[in-house]
């Protein structure tokens, strides 16, 4: 099955063995976390409380059995630190164990399982010693991890030590919506990164040498496509490239030769002029938190990955605010046919997971955004698949986009940033 509109020609179908699967992460979904240094930060009034969330602590299984019937084939978790190791050396073994039940439940409902170790929140004894900047941070990351992966590796198939390290440097040390909330702190954020990397390299160490060597770790990060706005054409080109090395390369070339695998997560686009953004570019359509829309970029994320780190890939977020769920079934039809164009050329591109399974807790943006495949009643914690979840589990079953539904494969104008130099 083939598709050709506005100039681009692509196949409908995905490659035998595609992953499709679904993103969570534990602060968002769980509740009741509150040895977590985000925990305090609510108690301090700089965000809405998280509470109970979605209570998946105690419905974990029912979140398992919403990924079966939308007819997925992966589910990614994350562990909560804090939870775990409330104090640092003491391990809770019975959320250890939860977490192992879990695991062990979404693998005997048919499911590959993803596990992250760390997705932003930290304990908050580690903040105390300066969170990521602390020399201690890799080393108390490496116990952490040598402690739970010998009880989860049975029910574990893709290992994936962090989240979106620039994500986490970016709002703790630059924009300062996050613990540590500093502000315009470069030097922070930088040593945020470094402290990152090496218990990246740490915990990928300690997973092979527990597990052994052929065991694939890798990690996940967002990446923006950065392009000129407007007229500005090469003018904006300094600024595209410090916008990719200051949110991309800066992290990802230091972790490059450690890495089995890459997850790019890929949310909106980037219109560069000379001097910073123009986020008005175009006039694109925008999700409920004011994100451009830009399918276009999601291709250019993956080829600038696939071409300048050679490992296989997996699209590991990708999603939006839309609690209308008005745009999100073309949402997936428009950036799912510019992955699929991303494959024709020769990405190595193994799966995409949808952010998210569930309405969620959206940090400093509270419970307003609606990012759920499935919507969530926070009253009552009930959950009821949206009809762009029964739209995505169309296209999981078929493994292929609907052939009645023609994506939009129109370009962005300017000339692509995230290309191979």
């Amino acid at each position: 099955m083939l598709l050709e509109t506005r100039g681009v020609r692509v196949s409908l179908r995905f490659p035998d063995g595609f992953t499709w699967g679904v993103s969570t992460s534990s602060y968002q979904i769980e509740g009741g976390n509150e040895a977590a240094d985000w925990h305090a930060w609510e108690r301090a009034g700089k965000v809405d409380p998280a509470g109970r969330a979605c209570d998946s602590w105690n419905r974990f299984e029912r979140d398992v059995d919403l990924v079966v019937e939308l007819g997925l084939s992966a589910y990614r978790i994350s562990l909560e630190w804090s939870r775990i190791e409330p104090e640092p050396g003491r391990f809770e073994e019975a959320a250890i164990a939860r977490y192992a039940d879990w695991l062990a439940y979404a693998r005997s409902r048919g499911l590959r399982t993803m596990l992250v170790l760390w997705h932003f929140t930290n304990p908050v004894w580690l903040t105390e010693k300066g969170a990521w900047l602390s020399p201690e941070a890799p080393v108390h990351f490496e116990a952490f991890v040598r402690k739970v992966v010998p009880v989860l590796a049975p029910h574990v198939d893709d290992w994936a030590t962090l989240n979106e390290a620039n994500t986490y440097a970016n709002h703790g040390w630059i924009t300062g919506e996050w613990p540590p909330g500093r502000r315009l702190d470069y030097p922070g954020g930088f040593r945020a990164y470094d402290g990152l990397a090496e218990g990246h390299r740490r915990a990928r160490a300690a997973i092979k040498e527990l597990l052994g060597e052929a065991t694939p770790v890798g990690l996940t990060h967002v990446l923006s496509w950065a392009h000129p706005a407007g007229r500005w054409g090469a003018l904006s080109v300094p600024c595209m490239r410090f916008w990719e090395w200051l949110g991309i390369t800066r992290f990802l070339d230091r972790v490059a030769g450690d890495i089995d695998w890459l997850g790019v997560q890929y949310y909106h686009d980037a219109p560069c002029r000379p001097i910073g953004m123009d986020l008005d570019d175009g006039n694109p359509p925008r999700t409920d938190m004011g994100w451009r829309i830009c399918p276009e970029g999601i291709y250019h994320a993956v080829m600038f990955a696939h071409r300048r780190y050679g490992v296989p890939l997996l699209l590991t977020e990708n999603g939006l605010a839309d609690a209308e769920d008005a745009q999100r079934g073309r949402f997936l039809l428009d950036h799912l046919a510019w992955l699929r164009r991303a494959l024709d050329e020769g990405a190595d591109l193994r799966g995409y997971y949808h952010w998210s399974l569930l309405d969620n807790y959206e940090w400093a943006y509270g419970y307003e955004p609606r990012f759920g495949l499935v919507a969530v009643d926070y009253d009552t914690c009930e959950r009821a698949i949206r009809p762009s979840g029964r739209l995505y589990a169309e296209i999981a079953s078929a493994n292929a986009l609907p052939e009645g539904l023609r994506p939009d494969l129109r370009y962005a104008d300017g000339t692509p940033s995230l290309a191979p130099r």
